[in-house]
């Protein structure tokens, strides 16, 4: 798989955050000069050749955004969707909230539980709603038809995938980073090159604006704000759905 075969959503929410972790490495390769060495040009050339980058770098980011989602998602009480669809849980707009249930069971064919059922059962009544979320979202996979929503997704996708990789990402910035200044102290004058240039203080200036800037970036804030985006395009693709299913009942009882 290469860059070029990787479909929108890859592209913006798993490779970009990847090639950003990395990106001091990269640095750290440039003021090394370790592309000039034949075995690690030759090597480096395979893995872009045959896409096996990519492949790395997009499973390995997912992993990682997946393992904080189900953190969050814990330390949210469920996924914004299926908090926003229940009944014991507060709501800005009740009116809002039920037109939604309406619309995911009509377009889902799943009954969602009762207010007294869910206080009996909170699994079942989660289960229900998550089953029947995931109903509408095999629904709504027209790009061209739910742009938006398809925006919001990728948009939330790369926010937890950032937070996801945030601690790995730090670990590469130091460790280019005390790499480098390693290389200035000692390396350097072993193979008779200027300890201080502008290249290796250029370097080690990049690797520590990347540490600040996955210290400041990432956050719990963004990814939620992102996940409320996603789920309110979804509920709204849901009552769009709806809408478009009785169309054709009310042309029906409007011609007879």
């Amino acid at each position: 798989m290469s860059v070029q075969v990787l479909n929108a959503y890859e592209r913006r929410a798993r490779l970009v955050p990847g090639v950003l972790a990395i990106v001091p490495l990269i640095v750290l390769f440039a003021v090394l000069g370790l592309r000039q060495i034949p075995a690690v040009s030759y090597a480096l050339g395979i893995l872009a050749v045959a896409g096996v980058g990519p492949v790395l770098i997009v499973g390995a980011v997912r992993n990682f955004g997946k393992a904080v989602e189900r953190r969050l998602w814990k330390s949210w009480d469920g996924p914004p969707t299926t908090v926003w669809l229940r009944l014991n849980a507060r709501t800005k707009s009740a009116a809002q909230r039920e037109s939604w249930r309406k619309a995911v069971e009509a377009i889902s064919g799943v009954c969602l539980l009762s207010l007294e059922a869910e206080r009996q059962d909170v699994a079942g009544a989660n289960d229900a709603i998550e089953r029947a979320t995931e109903r509408v979202r095999k629904k709504t996979r027209d790009k061209e038809k739910f742009e938006l929503l398809f925006f919001e997704n990728r948009n939330y996708g790369y926010e937890r995938n950032i937070y996801g990789v945030r601690w790995a990402a730090r670990g590469i910035s130091l460790f280019s980073g005390f790499t480098l200044v390693g290389y200035m102290a000692w390396g350097a004058p072993l193979v008779d090159r200027p300890q201080i240039s502008a290249t290796n203080l250029v370097g080690l200036a990049l690797c520590l604006g990347c540490l600040f800037s996955w210290f400041i970036l990432p956050s719990k804030k963004r990814v939620k704000d992102a996940a409320d985006r996603y789920a309110n395009e979804l509920l709204h693709a849901a009552l769009t759905l709806q809408e478009e299913a009785e169309a054709p009942d009310r042309n029906t009882s409007a011609a007879s």
